[in-house]
Parts: C-alpha cells; sequence; structure tokens
C-alpha cells in the first residue's frame, strides 16, 4: 500500500509546468518520494486522467508524441524524465527554489533545457546545481532563458548543452563538487562561466 490517507484526484487546468508541479507535490505528499519515483503505474494513470491538458486536442487535431510521454518508465534511463506529468513533479523535488528555468513553460511538451539536464543524474546530484544554473542561464531582460544555451549544432562558450556538461565532468575527478556552493563552483568552473555569470547579473540590476 502507498499510503494509507485518502488522495483525491479532481478535474484541473494547468497553464504552466509550474501549476502542475505545485498541484502533484500537494496531492501526492502523502506518499514518499522514493516511492513515487518507482512507481509506473500511478503516473501512467495521471496521463489518462490528465490526457486533455498534456495532449490537448487543439482545431479537433490531437497531437501524440511518443509513448514515454504518456506511460511512465522508472527503469528505462533514456526515457523516465520524459514524462510530462513525472518531471514537473520531479523539478520540484529537486529544486524547490532555483527552478523558473524548468517549471515556467508549457505543460504539453519537454523542452531542450529541461531533458538536458534531467538526463544527467550526475548533474542534478550536485546541491549548488539550480543556483548556478539560474544565474547563469535565466536572461532577466527577456525573463527567459537565455537563447542558444541548447544548440545541438552549434557549442558557444559557457553554453548549458555541451560546455557545462563536460567542464563538470572534469571537475569532479579533482574536487568534491557535493560540498561546493554556488560562488565556489562558479570559481572553479572558469572564464567562460564566470563571463556569463557577471553578464546575467548585470541584466537583472539593469531589469530592476
Amino acid at each position: 500500500m502507498l499510503t494509507s490517507e485518502q488522495i483525491i484526484v479532481e478535474p484541473r487546468e494547468f497553464s504552466s509546468r509550474r501549476q502542475a508541479a505545485d498541484y502533484f507535490q500537494e496531492l501526492l505528499s502523502p506518499i514518499p518520494p522514493d516511492v513515487l519515483r518507482k512507481d509506473a503505474g500511478i503516473w501512467t494513470w495521471l496521463s489518462l486522467f490528465y490526457f486533455d491538458q498534456i495532449c490537448p486536442n487543439g482545431d479537433n487535431n490531437r497531437k501524440v508524441r511518443n509513448d514515454y510521454t504518456y506511460i511512465y518508465m522508472p527503469d528505462e534511463s533514456r526515457y523516465f524524465y520524459r514524462h510530462l506529468l513525472f518531471i514537473a513533479w520531479q523539478v520540484k523535488q529537486v529544486a524547490p527554489e532555483y527552478n523558473r528555468l524548468f517549471l515556467d513553460s508549457s505543460l504539453v511538451t519537454l523542452d531542450k533545457l529541461t531533458t538536458e539536464v534531467f538526463k544527467r543524474l550526475y548533474l542534478t546530484r550536485i546541491p549548488c546545481l539550480f543556483e548556478l544554473l539560474d544565474r547563469l542561464y535565466w536572461d532577466c531582460s527577456s525573463n527567459r532563458p537565455a537563447k542558444g544555451i541548447v544548440s545541438q549544432h552549434k557549442v558557444s562558450a559557457g553554453d548549458l548543452m555541451h560546455r557545462f556538461p563536460t567542464r563538470i565532468r572534469q571537475l569532479e575527478k579533482t574536487y568534491d563538487l557535493q560540498c561546493l556552493d554556488a560562488d565556489q563552483l562558479l570559481e572553479i568552473l572558469g572564464d567562460e562561466f564566470r563571463q556569463r555569470a557577471a553578464m546575467s547579473q548585470l541584466q537583472m540590476e539593469l531589469s530592476l
């Protein structure tokens, strides 16, 4: 038995991934997080219950995506993070504060930025990671993630898709990244990341 408490799932409309994350965090709070991460049935059932939310029937044309978008596969390392409802809840679990890069977006599709971070468990296990990502990649002038940080075919200085994970892999060989705060990790990342963070800080100051 998952929980002895009664959990009532209600029809809802989610205008963003954040709304879904907030709702599921509260709704499923009686169930231990480790149990929820392994439970294929509950997340797949929730996908069916909220199917019109995650696969809307616009103009009588429903765009159905890959199975793993709706069927939760906790034991499949390539697919578990692609489930639309699970990943909304999971972001809130591992990044309760610094999460606007991942939650201020549509629930209907999974953006490249979220995919690139959450498919790499070695990144999400670093305690200061999400604070640092927020400082590096949030564009305060547009109030959205910075452009070009997850370009598949173009590598740019300090980008998220190519340079950041490569640099983390290098640093974890000689540093205990679990013990660092965001300032300390930024300092050892190198000039390309410090320059990006400085630019983001300037944009934030100008937007105030």
